[in-house]
């Protein structure tokens, strides 16, 4: 990604200051990684898939994977940008490439380390809430929409699990099945393109060999 100048100047350089140069541009590739998050772009300038049903929290946690992106490792030969926790590191992989896997709801279940009466959590709760779930309150002559905190305290977590199929089902969102397949298009966020990483290694080349050692 160099010229034939630059490429001698780096490797007259000492291994410290190489070391630098892979520090900052991956620095750089992760400060452009994160405006691609903000304006939900790829790699390529194309627009993010759009989901077919917009969850709040989906955004955030694209911007949240942006915040833990770091620099996990760097030499004087190589840079690597990605993140510490491996399932955070799976999480983005997911959602950089794309992927298609089957899920059970005894996987569900077990995941989420649902120990018998547990409540509901609240994302069931405002889930519940969205699917129009209603019920007769105490004091109350008319069905209504309780509010989150109520159904965090009245409705365990198998129960909104079972509610929010049913409800599912009665909008013709889901077919109740105990598994289903999860499509995730790619959402590809990370990394640099071609011409990008070209302009970032010269422009920090040259800061490298003219900045004080």
């Amino acid at each position: 990604m160099l010229s034939v100048q630059d490429q001698l100047a780096l490797l007259k350089l000492p291994p410290q200051l190489r070391r630098r140069l892979l520090n900052r541009v991956s620095k750089r590739v992760r400060t452009l990684s994160n405006k691609r998050i903000r304006a939900q772009q790829n790699l390529d300038g194309t627009p993010f898939v759009p989901r077919k049903r917009k969850e709040p929290g989906q955004k955030r946690m694209e911007a949240g994977l942006g915040k833990l992106l770091q620099v996990t490792r760097v030499d004087q030969d190589e840079a690597v940008l990605g993140w510490r926790n491996g399932l955070t590191s799976w999480v983005a992989a997911q959602q950089h490439n794309g992927a298609s896997e089957r899920r059970t709801s005894r996987q569900m279940r077990k995941w989420n380390k649902v120990e018998p009466g547990a409540k509901s959590t609240p994302k069931q709760a405002k889930r519940l809430r969205r699917l129009g779930f209603r019920v007769r309150q105490e004091g109350k002559k008319r069905l209504t929409r309780p509010p989150v905190a109520w159904i965090l305290e009245h409705v365990s977590f198998m129960q909104a699990g079972l509610l929010i199929r049913v409800l599912d089902e009665e909008q013709g969102e889901t077919t109740g099945a105990e598994s289903w397949e999860i499509k995730l298009p790619k959402r590809q966020f990370l990394g640099a393109s071609a011409q990008e990483s070209s302009a970032l290694v010269a422009q920090v080349m040259e800061q490298i060999i003219h900045s004080p050692r």
